[in-house]
């Protein structure tokens, strides 16, 4: 009974196969799901995903596309022979990406039922006797979360409740970088700044950064305000979000776990570095979005002279109080020009004394 309730909650997965791949021309009327969906840790919408979970027969089917297939730890093969191939991996992932529309999608939808030769864990699945077959969705394979996929073949945790939704992870595919920030530690600079704490960070997004050639990067600085010679200890809770603006509200569209300096640093000294932006390497569709980092509530390090190791608030209080730069909201217009602004863009215009600044070559247009 346990396995038939959890199988009707449960979506399935399956990685973006080919357009060539054959399929039966039944189609099947399928439904958005009426709860939020849970991935390791990240909570999507279904709104404007332009590959949204599904429901079939009551059951949820999940997208197999090539970020969501790794993120839940899923590596998949694609061969003309030997069709779709999936199994269970669970190699570290950095980064992923996903598609979304500025149409919302309708909570009625059509698919159709997948053929071509399917193997899971190197068995044959004959998708013509399943009871939920898989399907096929804006040309990408769906995959039913029955329990046998789910936990039996996949090794996924998963949980349902009206409240919370649908919840799957997997512990054994962590998303972690690899990736070291090194360097000395440069300038002098007086004072605390007006802030109450310890260690402050900041950030921003540059999107044509002309001191790397045009791309896009991210500039980070962290300051020491406590008056000694720290180490700031290593930490992997740091990720780098972008979302973008439809209907009103943010929707996912990229996460990066990023690197963070750690070692040593003199008093009231402070570090800078970049990383490459890519998530902008293949355009910049016009919209709104918010950039923003996630962190630890609390920041570790330790005293050089003593080896004391203290905490200090993530968010530090200043006399305008709460001061802290992990969020910037961008606009990019069609012709090609973009611009920050401070407010929470959903729902609102940008301030219109932000200055423009061009995307390499675009020439904005004269009012």
């Amino acid at each position: 009974m346990k396995k038939n309730l959890l199988a009707t909650l449960l979506a399935a997965l399956l990685c973006a196969a080919p357009v060539s791949t054959a399929y039966a021309a039944d189609a099947v009327g399928v439904t958005l799901p009426e709860f939020p969906v849970t991935l390791n840790g990240q909570t999507l919408s279904n709104d404007y995903s332009k590959y949204p979970f599904l429901v079939y027969r009551g059951i949820t089917y999940f997208p197999m596309t090539y970020h969501d297939c790794r993120l839940l730890g899923l590596e998949t093969t694609w061969m003309e022979a030997e069709g779709l191939g999936i199994k269970k991996g669970g190699s570290p992932i950095s980064e992923y990406a996903r598609e979304v529309q500025t149409t919302r999608n309708k909570k009625a939808q059509t698919a159709r039922i997948t053929g071509g030769r399917i193997t899971v864990n190197g068995k044959t699945v004959n998708n013509s006797r399943e009871q939920y077959p898989l399907l096929e969705f804006r040309d990408v394979t769906y995959f039913p979360l029955t329990w046998r996929f789910a936990v039996e073949e996949f090794g996924w945790d998963y949980h349902f409740d009206m409240a919370n939704g649908l919840i799957i992870s997997n512990p054994a595919a962590a998303f972690m970088t690899t990736d070291e920030v090194g360097g000395q530690a440069v300038d002098e600079f007086a004072g605390t700044m007006g802030m109450y704490t310890d260690i402050v960070y900041s950030f921003s997004v540059d999107l044509n950064d002309s001191r790397q050639g045009g791309i896009s990067t991210l500039g980070f600085t962290v300051r020491n305000l406590t008056g000694e010679t720290i180490r700031i200890l290593p930490s992997s809770e740091w990720e780098y979000q972008i979302y973008r603006v439809l209907g009103g509200r943010e929707e996912l569209v990229y996460r990066r776990a990023i690197p963070i300096y750690s070692g040593e640093l003199p008093s009231f000294h402070y570090m800078t570095w970049g990383l490459d932006d890519t998530y902008w390497n293949d355009g910049y569709p016009a919209g709104l979005y918010t950039c923003r980092i996630a962190h630890p509530d609390a920041y570790t390090y330790q005293i050089a002279e003593s080896g004391e190791v203290r905490t200090t608030p993530a968010v530090a209080e200043s006399g305008n109080g709460a001061f802290y730069n992990f969020t910037q909201n961008l606009e990019i217009d069609s012709a090609g020009w973009w611009r920050t602004y401070p407010e929470t863009p959903a729902g609102k215009d940008a301030a219109d004394d932000v200055e423009w600044q061009p995307l390499r070559t675009a020439q904005k247009p004269q009012p």
